[in-house]
């Protein structure tokens, strides 16, 4: 029996269209995906037929398997209830179990013969992509069976018969295929969720054993390989990755055999149960209709059957299992955002109602797509599935009454669900303590800008069903309007006019609210409301009606059946959407600049090409700068100008220069003595500036730059988040008129380059080139300044720009500010305008202010703590802080950045201001942000690098170790692990994904990994290589010598040469190793023994045994060995150091001298450890940091 049923399967499934159909679908997904750059899944270095990224690819296609695996393994556990076969089958002399296990493992070898498409398409993929110019041939590999036969075996084989094992089960408990659809739905759903809010280092854990599909335990195995890596290294079936899949399979096993156990010959009370409940179910539809039969078609009648009509599909879609599961569904993917640590280093904010109406938005947008897919179907169809059909359709009731409570009905779904979001994130707000509930946010903003939308979703949803055969047709209908419109955005369709019911981006602020972006909104919604009302009228008037009428017959009577009015209220709807595209094609394309990505692409390529070779031509250099600018918030207008002295510093004169004109800026000109704009580049934002008579060196002359920064209309895209109603924060690089070649407007991706004939992108300028030592890190016009300006807002707010406030007028409604610095200043300022509350105190003569949002007070006194605890504390170590003043000023949310300008750092409120910090446990970001951000006052305003590479270790590094520092001496050097391993975390993850090279730290470019991440670990190896005396008094000196030093500005040879200075041959070894080479340790706590019993001496005997490497990579992760013979801390604990809370956890802590292979440690302590660790305080770049701690 078991061998007839597989035997059986197979061919009955081999002969079945859709084998053939979803074979070519996964071999087509995974040919494209394989055969264009425009799908690289492990970074720009890794190859498209790698073994990483065949597993990844195959990975993400097993998602897409669920569905494989409800048609034919869920499809072939019910066929015989479906088909009314089965108590014939079972009335047979034969073993249910064989029988089951051979239907089963037949299905499931189905499934498995399709995905093994996915490899097939890869290969063939990859090398057609070659063959015809689509890949770069840096891309492609060397095509080795044994990657795709791992990949396949070790993941797909096992993840479909896992998948196959739960919906057979699924599928056998309910005998209905809306069960496995809904079971299926809730699957996928949950999985995304977790995936993506899991993804934190305290969490990665449970996703790497609960993932069925193995992703997790790829993820965590592969996380931080780097390029070389994922080229040429194998998936190993060890660890984290092979306890996966034995606790998969062995649940897989437990689950069949558990269905086997429920599966009965006696299915006819099951049955029966079905058979009353559809008798049911027809006669109460029998009896609403008949209640039609003697009555007139008039606009009572109708109103009274529509009434009944609604309540009827109402309550036969809301009273019913499938939706009370989607109500749980629902409850599942909003629990895990909601309670998630989705903040700065394992951190969460408080549940404000912006983010809490984005969390419904983001988490059940799928789950609403796909309710609509299957209601709309199942709601259409339910007459003619049922039997009813034809009788219900004899009955004199308006198509409109069938059409418009269907439709409700879906509504009325979409709707409860929200309804059900909203009332859970409320409650949630109001546990975690927030009261502030805003339902007014709610109720707009979920009900505008999703509900609304997917009301005419729903519409087109029902349309596409009434005009297809069946409805797996509609549902494929409306796949496919999915799958075209993911297309067209990539073949130069990504305006939102060709996108159903989208619309210009909407984000909202606390600060600035729903700001000038309900405008277009409101455009698009009218547009498409236009098509959707024809759509829905002419989807009304092809309803079917009578037996099996074709769609070309209905459409032959769509004139009749249209009417006059329903005539008119089409041609209404299609006049409504061709109006208003005309108005948003004259908003979106002629008053404001829309470009695709290749326009925007070409013009890169182009601007390069033409201007390239004037990179490196004179400028003159802006020496003082007085700003007068006016700023109308609710107009969303600027007028700026900035009266400048320039010069020529350099020894040759200056006849004409490059300038980029700013954007969203109809308006702008540069005026300097002698000079004038001589030609317009409008194709490239661009002009030439050119002197009537050339500046000579050494010379001065006074010029003018003005700007108009105004908006006509409303745009698609791009639109300007600087310059807003309330919260306008813009600096001088975006407000004003940039000289020079702008390396801003190159191509970056370096395959694309390629391919377009363009060198290899310089990300910055070489080290050892010393001409740009005469520009800072800001450019060629990024030197000191003598600054003052003059800020003119409406009087309800106040305006805040670099300097100390010299005077506050009001006239006419207007506010007018004037500031004034008092020393020079980096040309690098921003000007802001807000209504904001503020708390202002002084300390040691420095004023600190803070203006925030209202309902942003949470964390405000943390943050005027810390910047009184940085500005004593870098005072103290390198040298005074050099103004009166300091300044944090809330931003809106568009951007989720801090930035430090001269005694002013404006401040998001996506970080900082609303993160709870109740939980002690966590890492106190706002303190960390505002440290940080203080300390750019000495490194990045008094210390400024040369525009070379390294020039961010100057600024960014010695800023994350300046504000480490001030955190370990509000919560001690013990607690800086956790934050020292998400700042390892994210640089071994960083450096995975290298779009170039890496490089090493004394020469960082633009890779924020390395300078930020990278920098912290390896400052704070610096601090236990010095001591934190020493290595403070290096730097301090290291201040007082290069204080605002420029031409030459400073750079990282200069600093290591510092910190070489006094050191060892030992230390500067270890400092090479750090900064000048990428060094890698591999640090293991292999075993850790105690003695049960202390000696005479009342010492525990502690046994440890440690294996020890150390590695050299080069720019794409290849490594060589290296000898080993370093002093490195060893560890001991009484608590876990992974718990915040723990207080004196620490019971040793010494260093001891380690060498490649093992090592054995023999302690004597006077209390008994828990816990032992190697390297335990993240001094070193380990690879795996997470084997350096043993429990005993």
């Amino acid at each position: 029996m078991f061998l007839n049923m597989l035997t059986f399967e197979l061919r009955y499934f081999i002969r079945q269209p859709s084998f053939y159909v979803t074979t070519l679908i996964f071999f087509l997904a995974a040919f494209f995906a394989s055969s264009s750059d425009n799908f690289l899944l492990g970074g720009s270095n890794v190859n498209v037929n790698s073994p990483f990224s065949i597993l990844m690819l195959m990975s993400g296609l097993l998602q897409f398997a669920i569905f494989l695996v409800v048609n034919f393994v869920a499809g072939s556990a019910i066929r015989n209830d479906e088909t009314n076969m089965a108590e014939l089958i079972f009335s047979k002399p034969f073993k249910p179990f064989m029988y089951q296990l051979g239907r089963f493992l037949g299905a499931y070898s189905v499934v498995a013969i399709i995905f093994a498409s996915v490899p097939l398409g890869i290969y063939l993929g990859s090398s057609f992509g070659l063959l015809v110019g689509w890949l770069d041939p840096e891309l492609v590999g060397a095509n080795k069976l044994h990657y795709y036969l791992t990949a396949y075996f070790y993941i797909a084989v096992p993840s479909l018969f896992v998948l196959a094992a739960i919906f057979n089960g699924v599928a056998t408990y309910f005998r209905s295929m809306m069960a496995v659809y809904l079971t299926a739905v809730a699957f996928l759903i949950a999985y995304s969720t977790i995936s993506v809010y899991f993804d934190d280092l305290a969490f990665r854990w449970i996703v790497s054993y609960a993932d069925p599909f193995a992703s997790g335990s790829l993820l965590d195995v592969t996380r931080y390989w780097t390029a070389s890596d994922k080229n040429s290294q194998t998936l190993e079936l060890t660890g984290v990755l092979l306890f996966n899949r034995l606790l998969w399979i062995t649940l897989a096993i437990v689950i069949f055999f558990a269905s086997g156990k429920l599966s009965s010959r006696i299915v006819i009370k099951r049955e029966k149960k079905k058979l009353a409940a559809s008798n049911f179910t027809k006669q109460k539809e029998a009896a609403l209709i008949a209640y039609s039969v003697n009555h007139k078609t008039s606009a009572s009648s109708i109103k009274q059957q529509l009434l009944l009509r609604c309540v009827f599909e109402f309550k036969h879609v809301v009273i019913s299992a499938p939706f009370l599961i989607l109500g749980l569904i629902t409850l599942a993917v909003l629990m895990v955002p909601l309670f998630a640590p989705i903040g700065w280093y394992g951190t969460v904010n408080w549940p404000v109602t912006q983010n809490m109406v984005g969390i419904i938005q983001n988490a059940i947008g799928l789950l609403i797509t796909i309710v609509i897919v299957y209601y709309s179907a199942e709601l259409v169809w339910r007459e003619r599935s049922s039997g009813m059909g034809d009788i219900v359709d004899s009955f004199p009731v308006h198509n409109s009454v069938f059409w418009v409570s269907k439709l409700l009905a879906l509504v009325s779904v979409i709707g409860l669900l929200y309804t059900f979001s909203m009332i859970l994130t409320i409650v949630v707000q109001l546990v975690k303590g927030q009261f502030n509930l805003e339902f007014g946010q709610y109720l707009f903003r979920l009900g505008y800008f999703s509900f609304l939308p997917f009301v005419m979703l729903a519409i087109l949803a029902f349309f596409l069903q009434i005009v297809s055969a069946n409805k797996y047709i509609g549902m494929g209908l409306f796949g496919l309007y999915y799958l075209v419109s993911i297309v067209l955005s990539n073949y130069g369709f990504s305006h939102n006019m060709f996108h159903f019911a989208q619309s210009s981006p909407a984000p909202y602020s606390d600060i600035n609210g729903y700001g000038h972006y309900l405008t277009g909104v409101a455009w698009y919604t009218l547009y498409w409301s236009g098509l959707s009302v024809m759509l829905a009228v002419v989807g009304l008037a092809l309803w079917h009606r009578g037996p099996s009428q074709s769609l070309r017959n209905r459409f032959a009577q769509l004139k009749y059946n249209l009417g006059r009015k329903g005539q008119m209220a089409a041609v209404l709807g299609l006049v409504v959407f061709i109006a208003v595209g005309a108005q948003i094609y004259y908003n979106t394309r002629v008053l404001n600049d829309f470009y695709t990505h290749d326009q925007l692409e070409d013009l890169q390529v182009e601007y390069e090409q033409k201007f390239v070779q004037y990179k490196d031509d004179l400028l003159p250099i802006i020496t003082d700068v007085d700003l007068n600018v006016e700023i109308y918030p609710q107009q969303r207008k600027m007028l700026a100008t900035a009266n400048v002295l320039i010069t020529n510093t350099s020894d040759q004169p200056i006849k004409r220069f490059l300038v980029s004109k700013p954007g969203h800026s109809p308006q702008w000109n540069v005026k300097i003595v002698g000079g004038e704009i001589a030609e317009q580049l409008p194709d490239y934002n661009s002009a030439w500036f050119e002197f009537t008579q050339p500046l000579m060196p050494g010379e001065v002359r006074q010029g003018e730059i003005s700007v108009e920064r105004s908006h006509q209309g409303f745009a698609d895209s791009n639109t300007d988040t600087k310059l807003v109603a309330n919260g306008t924060f813009i600096d001088n690089w975006h407000l004003f008129p940039r000289f020079g070649y702008n390396d801003n407007y190159q191509l970056t991706d370096k395959h694309e380059r390629r391919k377009r004939g363009l060198p290899e992108l310089q990300r910055a300028n070489k080290l050892e080139n010393t001409q740009y030592y005469k520009q800072s890190m800001f450019g060629a016009n990024g030197g000191f300044i003598n600054f003052a300006a003059t800020i003119t807002t409406d009087e309800s707010q106040f305006a805040i720009a670099p300097g100390y406030l010299k005077s506050e007028t009001v006239t006419d409604g207007r506010r007018t500010f004037r500031y004034e610095m008092d020393s020079p200043i980096i040309n690098f300022y921003a000007i802001l305008s807000a209504r904001l509350e503020s708390k202002k105190i002084t300390h040691n003569g420095v004023n600190v202010e803070v203006y925030y949002h209202q309902d942003h007070a949470w964390n405000v006194d943390r943050m005027i703590e810390s910047v009184t605890d940085s500005i004593d504390y870098l005072s103290a170590e390198f040298g005074p802080y050099q103004h009166k003043q300091m300044r944090i000023i809330e931003f809106p949310g568009y951007e989720s950045f801090a930035q430090s300008f001269a005694n002013t750092v404006p401040y998001s409120e996506k970080i900082g201001f609303i993160t709870d910090n109740r939980d002690s446990s966590k890492i106190d970001v706002p303190y960390y942000v505002t440290a940080h951000e203080v300390a750019h006052q000495w490194w990045g305003h008094q210390i400024i690098g040369a525009n070379v590479q390294g020039a961010a270790v100057l600024s960014e590094s010695l800023s994350q170790y300046s504000a480490i520092m001030v955190l370990k001496k509000k919560y001690g050097e013990q607690k800086l692990r956790k934050f020292l391993k998400y700042e390892l975390d994210k640089y071994l993850q960083g450096r995975s994904v290298e779009a170039y090279q890496e490089m090493p730290l004394y020469k960082v470019e633009t890779q924020a990994h390395i300078y930020y991440q990278k920098g912290s670990v390896v400052m704070m190896a610096m601090h236990d290589l010095f001591g934190e005396e020493r290595l403070n008094r290096i730097l301090k000196e290291f201040v007082s010598d290069f204080k605002y030093q420029n031409n030459p500005y400073p750079t990282t040879l200069d600093l290591l040469s510092y910190l070489k200075r006094d050191a060892s041959a030992a230390e500067q070894a270890f400092i090479d190793d750090q900064f000048m080479y990428i060094t890698l340790y591999e640090l293991t706590m292999k075993k850790a023994k105690v003695s049960d019993e202390a000696d005479s001496d009342g010492l525990y005997t502690v046994t440890l045994t440690v294996e020890a490497a150390k590695k050299r990579a080069d720019g794409q992760g290849e490594e060589t060995d290296q000898a080993l013979d370093e002093m490195i801390d060893i560890a001991l604990f009484n608590d876990d150091p992974e718990n915040l809370l723990a207080e004196d956890f620490v019971i040793y802590s010494q260093k001891h001298r380690l060498v490649t292979g093992t090592n054995t440690i023999e302690l004597k302590v006077k209390e008994k450890p828990l816990f032992a660790g190697v390297d335990p305080f993240v001094k070193l770049i380990d690879k795996d940091s997470i084997d350096n701690l043993a429990k005993f």
